[in-house]
């Protein structure tokens, strides 16, 4: 195609940029808004709960045995598992960015089928889940009331009925969690001493729930083949017991005598809250709090949106006293950011707008270019759709930094145009013709070197690969569409509009003084290249010279990730002395709101209380998300009311109290900071284990490059150990399943069956009442049976004594592990914490110590070392493009 096709064809020129414009319009619409790109590694959980058990035999076998199965799943990068004195277990499996998640979840669902086989009964009576995980939360709903008649157990269970499943049904949205949930459970609270005084055990009670409260099949009447029967009628009979009143009816034994002992003699029944490990609050107040979670690739802004117009229907039905807050909303920071990145765009459009009128210093010139490059930068979002990118702050700033490129092609254009026709005194149509045979080969030129430089960084490995691709092919897209523009419509508008300037007419002062400045400029740049030229020699030492600098530079310039930002929020754990009760934490809890809640910046305080992300179920924690008021309504950032925060629990004497900001990018991670495992390898052991978190704790809050470090480490909380003696028991003919599962039903709470009710099923528990439960020697007044029939107290069986253990039990790629999070000082960047913690762990830990990353460290780390072969890709792919274009101008065959 001729170089001067597009200039006899000026309605063909602007169809194609009319289209390119169309096309962007439509991307602009339909891209989805987010904070980044979609760069969280899939994530499965599972989840187990094995009642009864402390984290050593939750460990041992339950997470032994999925582990097992699960290493070496495809695309894994790194598993982590938590086993606590609850008896829960929680194992995290991430994988490298590029897997498919719904494959990888399928993947991990049969593997933990293969380990079933393996596993405690009651552990699959209970059930595991496998679930992705969300990368980041988007909403957070609070239902709170003012009537004392609507509890917690009732504000939690209205929001699961009649606000959870809306919500879920919203596209868009990937998980919503009830936080500190009081789901409904039929608690059988067992008095022990009655029990035994009728001759009865746990496992009669059991027996007589799952015979009594069951499903009925009873069959139908007239079912075919039948002849002589006119009417067909199904039968129907009770089934599952749905009311506490049926519950206290269920016959434990009938007695020879006709006499019944019944459920209501031997247990209390009653209607209540499942688990009571957690609760959850608002500024003080007890609410409900539901956390929203998107799905990838969902627009943001359109969610949140469409979740806050739910919430406005359901609330039509909300009773007399009920109502709901939304305290923590991401989508304001979102919104936050992609504005200030609009305002950035607009203000280079505008200054580029302003720089090339005082340059081209001709309205008719000038507007060449400020149509052309609108062109380019729209057309882009058509093709970000058609890829699958999004509108984020990579691809708003990849524009940004696009405008400046971009405008160079049409300004070239018209530039060497108008030289044309002054020098030769011709019209614009000819003088375009001109300049597009001297230009057309130059712009595609230019466009692909420009191009050839900013590819590269697509064939980053791993997440910095995902992170910065829509980046540099955002910017790449935009100077091809801006090539193409300079080739179709950029000539076709000047041979249109140009026109040939006026000989002898003056130009005004402003612009005669910016000629003359760049008269001046370019005569002393022409003396200087003159010198360069003549000097080679000195020219390439002072390159070397500055090669030399720049690689000092990147030894010296702390490295880091993403850098932090004021997302708005963070968080703060507090921690009691193991064997803490909830009661007690509530207390500090309630006190450390208050204080918080006063801040003079601060909106918010939400509180999830027996809880931490680092330990999990615990009653001595407690998590407050602190969320501040908008950017524009506060005086302080968040880093100086975290400081003040931190400097005020300082002096709560019962607490240690963690304060971190979220991870930069949600979902990688839990905090803001370093994360990072310290491993028992080799022959260690957990004491092993133990001295080492305690030694590198030492020695890190030593270092000045770091200004917190907190573990997750558990080490020796008090137990209550039950030394059983098996001969005695063997005598006696007492099972040891029975001793066990006696002891673990009256303190660890069963799970039996389950009843339905509000159109849902709920689960039947057995427990021993509250009065029975309290010190050890509340043991004495639990009964088994003996082979003869007789009852007999366990601590017949058993001796107590007091000791020490872990109270959780954290596995990192199957080896026992303790958890640390690492907070940089003012000043100083993760990458330089994270060479000042290899340091320490060399120096001062044992060899059968290892130390390992996770989130977004172990991206960090894996990302380390890239930068030279990406510079040398962009060096060659510059010098291969501009080496074809030479030897293809020169008509040349060869070097």
């Amino acid at each position: 195609m001729k170089p001067g096709f597009f200039i006899e064809r000026p309605v063909l020129s602007t169809v194609l940029s009319l289209l390119i414009v169309i096309i962007g319009i439509i991307g602009l619409v339909l891209l989805p808004i987010e904070q980044y790109p979609q760069i969280t590694p899939p994530v499965v959980k599972i989840g187990a709960s094995y009642p009864g058990a402390n984290a050593t035999t939750v460990s041992q076998a339950v997470a032994t045995p999925i582990e097992q199965e699960l290493n070496g799943t495809p695309g894994m990068i790194y598993m982590e598992s938590g086993s606590s004195n609850s008896g829960g277990l929680s194992i995290t499996v991430t994988f490298d960015v590029n897997t498919n998640a719904d494959l990888a979840a399928v993947e991990i669902q049969n593997r933990v089928k293969l380990a079933e086989s393996r596993l405690p009964a009651e552990v699959l009576q209970s059930g595991i889940t496998v679930e992705k995980q969300a990368p980041g939360q988007l909403l957070t709903i609070a239902l709170t009331s003012d009537d004392p008649k609507y509890d917690e157990i009732y504000l939690s269970n209205y929001a699961t009925i009649n606000i959870l499943d809306v919500i879920r049904r919203i596209p868009g949205v990937g998980r919503v969690s009830n936080v500190g949930s009081r789901y409904y459970g039929m608690q059988i609270w067992v008095y022990p001493d009655r029990l035994a005084s009728f001759g009865l055990t746990i496992k009669d009670l059991q027996d007589a729930l799952k015979d009594q409260n069951r499903e009925s099949a009873a069959g139908e009447l007239g079912k075919q083949p039948i002849v002589n029967v006119d009417v067909a009628m199904p039968i129907t009979a009770q089934g599952r017991l749905s009311t506490v009143s049926q519950f206290e009816d269920i016959v434990v034994r009938a007695n020879n005598d006709g006499s019944f002992i019944r459920m209501r003699d031997v247990a209390r029944v009653s209607l209540e809250a499942s688990s009571y490990s957690t609760e959850s609050g608002l500024n003080g107040k007890y609410a409900t709090m539901l956390s929203i979670y998107m799905l990838p690739g969902a627009n943001a802004m359109e969610v949140a949106e469409e979740v806050k117009e739910a919430m406005v229907q359901i609330k039509q039905d909300f009773p007399e006293g009920l109502d709901y807050l939304i305290p923590f909303d991401m989508t304001e920071y979102i919104g936050e950011s992609i504005h200030e990145v609009y305002k950035t765009l607009f203000e280079a459009l505008a200054l580029v707008i302003i720089v090339v009128f005082l340059s081209l210093q001709n309205w008719r010139a000038s507007i060449i270019p400020i149509v052309a490059v609108p062109i380019s930068l729209i057309g882009t979002f058509g093709f970000m759709l058609a890829m699958g990118f999004s509108l984020n702050m990579l691809t708003l700033l990849g524009l940004v930094l696009s405008i400046g490129i971009v405008v160079d092609d049409a300004i070239v254009v018209v530039e060497n145009v108008e030289r044309i026709m002054a020098e030769k005194k011709i019209g614009a149509r000819e003088a375009t013709h001109l300049a597009m045979n001297q230009l057309a080969g130059a712009l595609i030129a230019t466009s692909l070197v420009l191009a050839a430089v900013f590819v590269p960084v697509s064939f980053l490995d791993g997440i910095t690969g995902s992170l910065y691709r829509q980046f540099s092919v955002t910017i790449v897209v935009s100077v091809l569409i801006s090539a193409v523009v300079a080739l179709t419509l950029s000539p076709a508008m000047c041979a249109l509009i140009l026109r040939p300037e006026e000989e002898g007419k003056k130009k005004n002062v402003v612009f005669r003084k910016i000629n003359n400045w760049l008269a001046t400029g370019n005569s002393k740049y022409a003396n200087i290249l003159m010198k360069v030229i003549s000097n080679p020699r000195r020219v390439l030492a002072g390159f070397g010279m500055v090669m030399v600098f720049i690689f000092v530079l990147n030894k010296v310039v702390p490295t880091s990730f993403i850098p932090q930002e004021d997302q708005g929020y963070f968080t703060v754990e507090l921690e009691m002395p193991e064997g803490t009760t909830l009661e007690r934490m509530r207390t500090v809890t309630d006190r450390a709101i208050g204080y918080v809640d006063s801040l003079e910046d601060v909106e918010y305080v939400q509180n999830v209380t027996g809880s931490s992300p680092r330990v999990g179920t615990n009653q001595g924690r407690t998590t407050l998300t602190v969320i501040l008021k908008s950017w524009k309504e506060r005086k302080k950032g968040v880093d100086e009311v975290m400081r003040d925060v931190q400097k005020e629990f300082y002096n709560y004497p019962e607490i240690r109290s963690f304060v971190s900001r979220p991870p930069v990018i949600p979902g990688l991670g839990s905090a803001g900071g370093v994360e990072m495992k310290l491993q028992a390898r080799s022959d260690a052991q957990w004491d092993d284990l133990v001295a080492a978190a305690d030694t590198f704790m030492y020695y890190a809050e030593k270092s000045k490059l770091i200004s917190n470090v907190s573990s997750s480490l558990q080490s020796e909380i008090p137990q209550l150990y039950f030394d059983v003696d098996r001969d005695q028991a063997m005598l006696l003919g007492v099972p040891m399943s029975d001793i066990f599962s006696t002891m673990k039903a009256y303190l660890g709470s069963v799970y039996v069956n389950d009843f339905n009710m509000f159109n849902r099923i709920y689960k039947v528990y057995i427990q021993a009442d509250q009065s029975y439960r309290a010190t050890a020697n509340d043991i004495n007044l639990f009964f088994v049976k003996t082979k003869t029939g007789d009852m007999v107290p366990l601590t017949a069986l058993g001796k107590t004594s007091y000791t020490t253990g872990p109270g959780n039990i954290t596995r990192f790629n199957m080896y026992t592990s303790a958890s640390m999070q690492v907070t940089p000082s003012a000043g100083h960047s993760s990458g330089q914490v994270m060479n000042e913690i290899q340091r320490i762990a060399k120096e001062h830990l044992p060899d059968n110590i290892g130390v390992t990353w996770s989130g977004l460290s172990f991206q960090e780390q894996k990302a380390s070392g890239q930068t030279g072969v990406v510079l040398g890709l962009v060096f060659l792919f510059v010098f291969l493009f501009l080496a074809a274009f030479i030897i293809a101008k020169s008509n040349c065959t060869n070097f």
